[in-house]
């Protein structure tokens, strides 16, 4: 018989800051004029409304001009500035 010890984590992991992340989320903050923005927070909660999603895709296609297709983002009130970048880099011609 196997036991198996989970240890509390200790550390958090972040994942790496992509230049496009970056861009992101100063468009993002310069849009909300705002001084920060926490790239896991959503959207809904950092100040982001249904009016300025449409501003957010156009800071989009400044930012990641390989997408493929636009219309194939997923975006509302929870999505994190983290998972569009996400969205845009897995939507993104090679």
């Amino acid at each position: 018989m196997t036991h198996t010890i989970m240890q509390p984590m200790t550390h958090t992991v972040v994942p790496p800051m992509t230049d496009t992340i970056i861009q992101l989320a100063d468009g993002i903050k310069g849009m909300l004029a705002l001084d920060e923005v926490d790239l896991d927070r959503p959207l809904s909660q950092i100040g982001v409304d249904s009016l300025n999603v449409v501003e957010m895709i156009i800071i989009c296609q400044q930012v990641y001009t390989n997408v493929i297709n636009y219309d194939a983002i997923n975006i509302d009130e929870n999505t994190t500035i983290r998972e569009i970048d996400e969205q845009m880099l897995a939507l993104s011609a090679p």
